[in-house]
């Protein structure tokens, strides 16, 4: 894997790295009232959620996230990883040290369609697109629109099949125990890494703040990068609405990973965990302030 990582890096224009080791960060309060909110919810769910997903499971990190970032300065490499260390932390998640083992690997590159091909075209790190051995992805076809995308972010997920107590199940015949009902599934499905390209171009001027929310929020969670959220608060829409959202993660986009990190890991399909993170979503934002 740390041949992977190093030669995937070679590929970006790096002018630095930066791994993760901070404390939590502060969250703003949002009211939200009338009669739409329920269904404004559900709707925000839906949106943003990843399409054909070959096991029915939303993925999500089980405990350790360790950023790697290459394409600018050190310091402020460092500052983008802290800020999304300071996210993971928020929700329960174990932020890397210096010695950490990459998992979350992101390039600020102004040759973003250049290094989209080049990674896409390493099996080794976008594995899984096949649902080969123990993992899964999006698919080929998803695979293909990350490389062609023109947006400012693109990312690309691999998750683990692992039962409902972690352990990893692969093709090798061997027979792995585990529980299943009605109600959940034997399996879940672990982040194993995540890649991230940053279009320096489009990127140029935002606050580091916003960025490191805004690549907090895409690995951390696995999102539609075709999701419009433009009617909602959210640090989504950072790159549509410049200077016109806020430049943090809003309590919409917390609401929502609180709930995909409380929700059944181990349910029998995505469309429970979506019915789990709505009804979190209402009651954080219902909150009395």
């Amino acid at each position: 894997m740390r041949a992977l990582i190093a030669s995937a890096f070679m590929l970006a224009t790096a002018a630095g790295a930066a791994q993760a080791q901070t404390q939590p960060a502060e969250n703003d309060d949002l009211v939200i009232t009338g009669s739409r909110f329920r269904e404004m919810v559900r709707s925000f769910v839906q949106e943003v959620a990843p399409p054909e997903l070959s096991e029915e499971q939303l993925a999500r990190w089980n405990s350790r996230y360790c950023p790697l970032m290459a394409g600018i300065p050190a310091r402020q490499a460092q500052y983008l990883v802290d800020r999304m260390s300071q996210r993971a932390h928020q929700l329960g998640l174990r932020p890397g040290d210096e010695n950490c083992r990459p998992n979350v690997l992101v390039f600020i590159t102004p040759d973003a369609d250049v290094l989209a091909q080049a990674l896409a075209d390493d099996h080794d790190l976008v594995a899984y697109y096949n649902n080969a051995e123990y993992g899964n992805s999006l698919g080929r076809d998803a695979l293909a629109a990350f490389v062609s995308s023109d947006a400012p972010v693109r990312w690309w997920h691999v998750a683990q099949t692992v039962t409902e107590r972690g352990t990893i199940i692969s093709n090798s015949g061997e027979v792995v125990r585990s529980e299943a009902s009605r109600l959940y599934r034997p399996t879940r499905q672990d982040f194993n890494r995540v890649l991230v390209i940053v279009d320096a171009r489009q990127a140029a001027g935002l606050q580091f703040e916003a960025l490191g929310d805004y690549l907090a929020m895409v690995t951390l969670a696995q999102l539609d990068a075709s999701a419009d959220t433009s009617q909602i608060p959210s640090i989504l829409n950072l790159f549509g609405q410049r200077g016109a959202s806020e430049p943090r993660l809003t309590d919409w986009d917390l609401a929502y990973l609180e709930g995909l990190y409380s929700a059944p890991r181990h349910a029998p399909d995505s469309n429970a965990q979506e019915r789990a993170i709505t009804r979190e979503m209402e009651d954080r934002l219902r909150e009395p302030q």
